[in-house]
């Protein structure tokens, strides 16, 4: 099994992990999740026959689990788990398959089928607060999982899909991706809205021009060595060829054209990634510069009379982290589209009946 959740377009696989890792969220964001958070929260379960299933299981601090919608911009608490004044919360849902171990504390809630949520998970420790966001569409009678744990200074996030198979439980990683509430922007805390920009001049956006393009390091540009044509078509060979070696069974030509062009279009869409991140970085460097007065754009210009050596590394350092961070997300979208195709081609087909590493949503 793939550990790594970093896509490389020949690293494709139902199998690849999909740890999320988090950020410290401000005093401000913590206080409104925990705004009438109690033992079991004020979550309602889900009550359609069915209903998804998830366990949220944690050995954090404070752990909580939230479910946001549109209709619930501030959340809707579960519960919370490892608090040093509150019992742990036995809300439980009857899930068909028991937790890895009884020894981490856990709660289980009913989720409404088909419907996207953004989940949202937080832990308090001894000076320190760190929480994650992810969209989540849960398929019905379906079960899952949630972990969240620490690894070094930050939190992480795994969810699996659980199914039994000839007795058997196994659990399946599935990619995560934040998409927000665009409905939501403006609610509160958690959903600020972008300040505005100062007017644009002539000389301001020439300044701006100055500080975003002397900031592009090669890590940014586009990838001389991406594939070729050619290279691009073996590799959908290599990959459908290995893929129906592994599955062994007798599925119809139509199978196999849907599933070559799902790998194709991946292959494509990873192929555009740089391009498309370096596209955003300069749009939201350019974003952040409009809202600073003149003067203070000027000492960001590299090597004028009037640079702040210290404060110009400082805003380039941030910038870098969030081009990094940027560039990682639309990896894991491109990975989480082409699984929700996989997933829905596999579905058609009965695939998961016969095989038991499908693609599942």
């Amino acid at each position: 099994m793939m550990q790594d959740f970093s896509i490389q377009a020949l690293r494709m696989t139902p199998s690849m992990s999909s740890f999320f890792t988090g950020r410290v969220f401000g005093p401000v964001a913590f206080a409104l999740i925990l705004s009438g958070c109690s033992i079991s929260g004020t979550y309602p379960d889900a009550t359609e026959p069915d209903a998804a299933k998830l366990r949220f299981i944690s050995d954090m601090s404070s752990s909580t689990l939230s479910v946001l919608d549109e209709q619930h911009c501030g959340g809707q608490g579960t519960g919370i788990l490892n608090n040093l004044f509150l019992a742990n919360t036995r809300r439980r849902v009857d899930m068909s398959m028991p937790p890895l171990s009884e020894k981490t504390p856990y709660l289980e809630i009913r989720l409404p089928p088909n419907k996207e949520l953004l989940l949202l998970l937080n832990t308090q420790g001894t000076g320190t607060v760190c929480g994650m966001a992810f969209t989540f569409t849960p398929q019905g009678d379906a079960e899952y999982e949630l972990t969240f744990s620490r690894a070094g200074s930050q939190c992480t996030a795994l969810l699996q899909r659980l199914r039994q198979v000839q007795g058997q439980v196994l659990r399946s990683p599935l990619p995560l991706v934040n998409k927000g509430i665009p409905s939501c922007m403006g609610a509160n805390a958690l959903f600020p809205v972008p300040a505005k920009g100062l007017p644009a001049t002539p000389e301001r956006d020439a300044l701006a021009e100055q500080i975003v393009s002397q900031s592009i390091i090669a890590e940014m540009k586009h990838d001389a060595t991406s594939l070729s044509e050619s290279s691009q078509a073996k590799a959908v060979d290599l990959l459908v060829n290995k893929r129906k070696s592994q599955m062994n069974l007798d599925l119809p030509d139509a199978y196999w054209t849907e599933y070559r062009q799902n790998v194709a279009a991946y292959l494509v869409k990873t192929q555009g990634i740089k391009a498309s991140a370096l596209d955003q970085y300069k749009a939201e460097y350019r974003a952040r510069l409009s809202r600073l007065e003149t003067p203070a754009i000027k000492a960001l210009v590299p090597d004028t009379p009037t640079t702040d050596v210290t404060q110009a590394l400082a805003v380039n350092g941030s910038m870098l982290q969030y081009y990094r961070r940027l560039n990682e997300q639309l990896k894991k979208e491109a990975m989480a589209d082409n699984w929700e195709r996989m997933a829905e081609l596999d579905k058609r087909y009965g695939v998961c009946e016969r095989y038991a590493q499908c693609w599942q949503n």
